[in-house]
């Protein structure tokens, strides 16, 4: 899943770079940050893996043996990833870090809040949700305003409806395991429902947002994916135990692909604002908010 967790990290970064119309730059100012969240994904895996030893489904991968000291490779990774993120700059290394205080909460043992019914979902949504594009925002030096705030809360309720999908086929393991997840507590059901719900709000805002003018309106060209998607659920709900993983992995690249839409459709407008000398990117938007003056 490393790969999608840079996804994450890049549409911080993207959508900074985009805010203030900027230039990259050097292209080496991401070798640290990226690095970071390469060492803090695989310590976040290794430390779930040691709690959990998973003998089912795995989503996105497959079933290894668990190593002995596992969990002493996984703090290590943590402590790099946190050294590296501070080494590309104050934000990123407190958004970094968080999220290694995050994976400690969720899978140590003494702690395991990934059992919770909200203490998992909660740690989840700030580290992928709100942290590790917050992390991405601080690479490109991204000002506090009502946009970035919103963009935030749109990855941040996508992030959390994605959890719950995750899950929904996991009860029986859940339950094996003693842990108190929303499928283990309230079934697959409920559990879908939640995140259809919070997947349909993070696209409401955002398809909201475009309509405003926060976001480049050429984004529409993605609504009937995301109507789509909502569709996708309703088969999703008719399966039996919550279906099992592939329902899971078919969202996941569903969803990817109406992301791509709506970026492609947004990079279009970029050009043909810059190529017309009109304002582009985030300053060429029907409304620009005002900044808070507070860069991360």
């Amino acid at each position: 899943m490393l790969p999608w967790l840079w996804l994450l990290l890049c549409v911080g970064v993207a959508y900074g770079y985009w805010e203030r119309a900027a230039n990259v730059g050097s292209f080496w100012i991401f070798l640290l940050p990226f690095s970071a969240w390469g060492f803090l994904h695989a310590g976040t895996l290794w430390l779930n893996a040691a709690l959990d030893k998973d003998e089912g489904e795995v989503l996105f991968g497959g079933n290894q043996p668990i190593p002995e000291h596992l969990s002493l490779w996984a703090y290590g990774a943590l402590a790099v990833a946190s050294a590296l993120a501070f080494a590309s700059g104050l934000g990123v290394g407190l958004a970094c870090t968080g999220c290694c205080v995050l994976a400690v909460l969720y899978s140590h043992p003494r702690i395991a809040w990934k059992a919770h019914p909200l203490g998992g979902p909660l740690i989840n949504v700030l580290g992928y949700g709100l942290l590790t594009p917050a992390g991405g925002m601080a690479v490109a030096s991204s000002p506090l305003n009502g946009r970035s705030v919103l963009t935030l809360a749109v990855i941040a309720l996508t992030m959390l409806g994605l959890t719950f999908a995750a899950q929904a086929w996991q009860e029986e393991e859940d339950k094996g395991r003693g842990d108190r997840t929303l499928v283990a507590t309230h079934g697959p059901r409920v559990t879908l429902w939640s995140a259809r719900l919070l997947i349909d709000a993070a696209s409401l805002l955002a398809m909201g947002a475009a309509v405003y003018g926060w976001f480049p309106r050429s984004m529409l060209v993605a609504l009937p994916g995301l109507i789509g998607v909502d569709l996708y659920f309703r088969s999703w709900l008719k399966q039996p135990n919550g279906g099992d993983a592939k329902w899971a992995n078919r969202l996941v690249r569903g969803m990817a692909v109406v992301a791509a839409i709506a970026v492609v459709g947004s990079l279009v407008e970029y050009g043909m604002d810059w190529r017309r000398l009109q304002p582009f990117a985030g300053r060429g938007t029907a409304r620009v908010p005002q900044n808070w003056d507070l860069p991360f």
